[in-house]
């Protein structure tokens, strides 16, 4: 089965990241075609597993350069099923392709259904696709009514469990000569302004009064629309005399070790779907603690593999912190917990084994 697969970007980010998994442990049995609208280091990772990418560049604001670039792809190799994988217009494109061709199509949904765009293209999701794919429930419920449900599956991202597994590391020690007796908080993804970083910064104010030995670790570079965001953080660094207790690393590629030397992952996104961060994190056997947002709650459960907060609430982040730091044994049960979780249900071998079963029924049909 010959399967193109799109993505509207190729950066090391989420959604191309789970994009980036099925391509690469899909058997043989399936040819994969990558397409998207920029370069970035997905491409250069799936050039390396030999897998041909096309990069469709924007050449003017008419849709028919990117539908009629999609049809030459389509004819030129042969496809069989696209895979979407995200709901964004450059995929809408894509599908309007498939469609023409009478393609079986799977679209997965990983974005905020509230917003304008989701709900825009709400009415080709539904008309195009044979089959819809939501990462979770908040945002399936949301998004669809119950009488939209028929061609609708639920799959949660999977993490490699055999790579992302409890190892002892000191990267972050080490890197930034942090003395070793201090507890590590981290905090990991993307820095733009709906990750909240700006609350955890304050929470982390609050614990620094009751627990002195520890350590606010950024991790994530940023965009350069959120760079006045970025600047702001680190101005309210200054305000609250943290310059010395928060780093900021940028960039950290070899993300599994730098979760190994975490004591403690803080998830504080205002807004979340099915995040790779807490995946990667539980497998990693941390205790977390995360905001009662999208589908945070369908991947911690409070009190058994981590802590679950309001939202932009300082002193219930902070409290949550404060009662891992203090309580040892309880974080590391809670990070033994998560361990199990990961392997039970977020296996990324569970995550493909589903996702082919629906490249096999469709088609069969």
């Amino acid at each position: 089965m010959r399967i193109l697969f799109v993505n509207h970007s190729s950066s090391l980010t989420g959604a191309p990241i789970s994009c980036l998994n099925i391509i690469t442990r899909i058997n043989e049995n399936f040819i994969p075609f990558f397409a998207t609208k920029e370069n970035g280091p997905i491409i250069n990772e799936l050039e390396s597993h030999k897998i041909k990418t096309y990069i469709i560049e924007k050449k003017c604001f008419l849709e028919n350069h990117y539908i009629k670039s999609f049809l030459k792809i389509i004819d030129r190799e042969k496809i069989d099923l696209i895979h979407l994988n995200t709901l964004t217009p450059f995929c809408k494109y894509a599908g309007i392709a498939g469609f023409i061709k009478r393609i079986p199509i799977v679209w997965f949904v990983r974005e905020n259904p509230l917003i304008s765009r989701s709900k825009r293209l709400k009415f080709w999701l539904k008309r195009v696709s044979s089959k819809i794919v939501f990462v979770d429930k908040d945002t399936m419920n949301k998004l669809m009514n119950k009488d939209e449900l028929k061609k609708v599956e639920l799959i949660y991202n999977g993490v490699d469990t055999s790579y992302f597994k409890p190892e002892k590391s000191e990267l972050l020690i080490k890197s930034f000569k942090i003395e070793p007796d201090n507890k590590l908080i981290g905090d990991i993804g993307l820095i733009t302004g709906r990750k909240g970083i700006e609350y955890l910064i304050k929470a982390f104010g609050k614990v620094k009064q009751e627990y002195k030995k520890c350590k606010l670790i950024i991790i994530g570079g940023y965009k350069k629309e959120d760079e006045n965001y970025y600047k702001k953080l680190q101005e309210l660094t200054k305000t609250l005399n943290l310059e010395n207790e928060i780093y900021f690393t940028g960039t950290i590629w070899d993300i599994k070790d730098a979760i190994n030397n975490l004591d403690i992952v803080v998830l504080p996104s205002l807004e979340e779907r099915c995040s790779r961060v807490l995946l990667e994190s539980i497998s990693c056997a941390k205790p977390v603690v995360a905001n009662n947002v999208g589908g945070n709650p369908e991947i911690i459960q409070n009190g058994l593999n981590g802590l679950i907060v309001p939202p932009a609430d300082n002193d219930e982040l902070a409290k949550a912190i404060l009662k891992f730091l203090k309580n040892e044994k309880l974080a590391e049960q809670m990070g033994k917990n998560g361990r199990l979780i990961a392997e039970k249900y977020f296996d990324i071998n569970i995550n493909i084994k589903k996702i082919k079963k629906i490249y096999i029924e469709l088609a069969g049909k």
